[in-house]
């Protein structure tokens, strides 16, 4: 009897598994089911991503579009604007010649006069006698040259008790010597009480005469921007007057 009972357990031992195994059977399927549950994700996600491409694909495609018919507006508008600048350039440097064969444009300064004195340095010279009369634009300057040489035209400004460089010409040159016209590239706008200055690089290059005019004078050249009191320019009272003016046209008074 003994002997019979002994298979018996072995048997049933057999087949009941560990619990430890059981355990296991349960945590892979657990992580089976995870696994799965993130390739679901996984496969949205990429569904996501392929359809954001295509959105962004088509927005790319768009911009480019934009960006090509706003580059062909750019170069239409400018193309037009070029035209029209160089249409109303003509039509001015046209007027300008006009008026300037027809002696018709107004004037600023001193008569273009040979004149006997001459400075013997560079000077700036500021014409307080001439005030702008009366607002518009100056086209160029005329002027008595002794010789060949350059100079610069200024516009200054007064602000209180001040006068402020507000605009100078590029260097112009003088061709020979002699009453000459020289315009400038483009015309500048001036305003009522405005003052004109001249620099002469080369010295005695205009000459004067004293006691019929209210030219200032120094020895550095002002710059744009910059400021000086009427009282600080030099020769005031020996009345100086240089064979120099502007052109230009001017509002009707």
């Amino acid at each position: 009897m003994r002997y019979l009972i002994l298979p018996a357990l072995l048997v049933l031992g057999a087949c009941q598994a560990p619990p430890d195994v059981r355990q296991l059977q349960a945590e892979q399927a657990a992580l089976e089911g995870r696994l799965a549950s993130a390739n679901q994700q996984i496969a949205e996600l990429n569904s996501q991503q392929a359809q954001l491409r295509q959105e962004l694909a088509e927005r790319e495609r768009v911009i480019a579009v934009l960006g090509e018919e706003k580059s062909s507006r750019v170069r239409e508008s400018t193309s037009l604007r070029g035209q029209v600048r160089s249409f109303v350039q003509g039509q001015i440097d046209a007027l300008k010649e006009f008026l300037l064969q027809g002696d018709l444009l107004d004037y600023i300064g001193s008569e273009l006069v040979q004149r006997p004195q001459h400075d013997d340095r560079p000077m700036q010279v500021v014409d307080l006698a001439h005030p702008v009369p009366r607002p518009g634009t100056l086209t160029g300057v005329g002027g008595y040259f002794t010789d060949q040489g350059s100079l610069v035209v200024k516009v200054l400004r007064p602000v209180q008790n001040q006068l402020v460089v507000v605009w100078e010409s590029q260097p112009l040159a003088v061709q020979r010597p002699g009453q000459q016209r020289i315009n400038f590239p483009l015309v500048v706008g001036v305003s009522q009480g405005d003052i004109i200055g001249y620099w002469f690089a080369q010295p005695g290059l205009v000459p004067f005469t004293t006691g019929t005019g209210q030219a200032g004078y120094r020895e550095e050249q002002l710059a744009p921007g910059q400021s000086i009191r009427p009282d600080a320019l030099r020769g005031t009272e020996h009345k100086r007057a240089y064979s120099i003016g502007v052109f230009g046209l001017l509002s009707e008074g």
